[in-house]
C-alpha cells in the first residue's frame, strides 16, 4: 500500500513545520527550567553560575546566521549538561570539593563556547563564509569537550559519594572503639574522668553519672551520653 503521505504534495513541508514546533517547545522548555534553576535559592552557588552562562549560550544561539544549527546544538548541550548536574546534586547538603572543581571547570568551558558565538555574531559574511568549515570544526570539539566534561562529572560524583561512605563507616568504627574504651575502665579511671569533666563544667549546670558503659550527663537541654577515651 503507498504511503499515504506520498499522495499529499504538502505533507513534507506540514511535517518540517511540526519538527520545528516541537524543537522550539523544546528549547522554550530548556529556557524556563534553566530561568528557574536561576532564580532558585536552592541552587548551590557555583551551579548557579554555570547556569547563567548556559542562558547565555541559548540566547546566543538564536541570533547566529551562519552554523546556527551547530552552534543552537552545542548550547542545547550545554544546557543539557548544567540540567543533568543539577538532577544529579539537587540532594546533597552541600557540594563535594571535586564536584564544585567539576562545575567550575564546565563553567571556564562555556566561557569559551561564548567567545566562540561571539566570533560567529559579529564576523563579516564574506569572512564567516569562507572560514565556515573552521568554525564547523571548533564547534565539533566543543561537543566533544562537553562530552567529556560530562564523563567527568559523573565520575568525580561517583567518587566524592564512595569517600564519604568510607568516611561514615570509619567514625562509625571510631564512635565503637570510644564505647569499648570506657566500657573497660576502671572505677577509679571513670571517677577520675569525671573528676576532670566536672572542673570544666559550670557549678549546678550540669550533672554526670559515671556507668559501666560511658559516662550519662545531665543537662539544660535533657539528658545525653558521652563516651569519652582516656587520655
Amino acid at each position: 500500500m503507498p504511503s499515504l503521505t506520498r499522495r499529499i504534495p504538502f505533507a513534507a513541508p506540514v511535517r518540517r513545520a511540526l519538527s520545528s514546533q516541537i524543537a522550539s517547545d523544546a528549547g522554550d522548555g530548556i529556557l524556563v527550567s534553566l530561568r528557574a534553576l536561576r532564580a532558585s535559592t536552592d541552587t548551590f552557588p557555583p551551579l548557579k553560575s554555570a547556569v547563567s552562562a548556559a542562558l547565555v549560550l541559548l540566547e546566543m544561539s538564536e541570533k547566529i546566521k551562519r552554523n546556527k544549527a551547530e552552534s543552537k546544538n552545542l548550547a542545547e548541550r550545554a544546557a543539557r549538561l548544567v540540567s543533568d548536574i543539577w538532577g544529579q546534586t539537587r540532594d546533597l547538603k552541600a557540594l563535594p570539593g571535586e564536584v564544585e572543581s567539576c562545575i567550575l571547570d564546565v563553567e571556564t568551558l562555556f566561557r569559551e563556547i561564548e567567545t566562540l558565538f561571539h566570533e560567529l555574531e559579529k564576523e563579516k559574511y564574506l569572512r564567516r563564509l569562507v572560514r565556515q568549515d573552521s568554525y564547523k570544526a571548533r564547534i565539533g570539539e566543543y561537543t566533544r569537550l562537553l562530552d567529556l566534561a560530562t564523563s567527568q562529572f559523573s565520575i568525580n560524583l561517583q567518587l566524592s559519594i564512595h569517600n564519604a561512605q568510607l568516611a561514615h563507616i570509619a567514625a562509625n568504627e571510631k564512635r565503637h572503639d570510644d564505647l569499648l574504651s570506657v566500657s573497660q575502665m576502671s572505677e577509679a579511671e571513670r571517677l577520675q574522668l569525671l573528676i576532670g569533666l566536672d572542673a570544666k563544667m559550670h557549678v549546678g549546670m550540669y550533672a554526670a553519672v559515671v556507668g559501666a558503659g560511658g559516662v550519662f550527663f545531665l543537662g539544660e537541654r535533657g539528658p545525653y551520653y558521652g563516651a569519652y577515651s582516656v587520655q
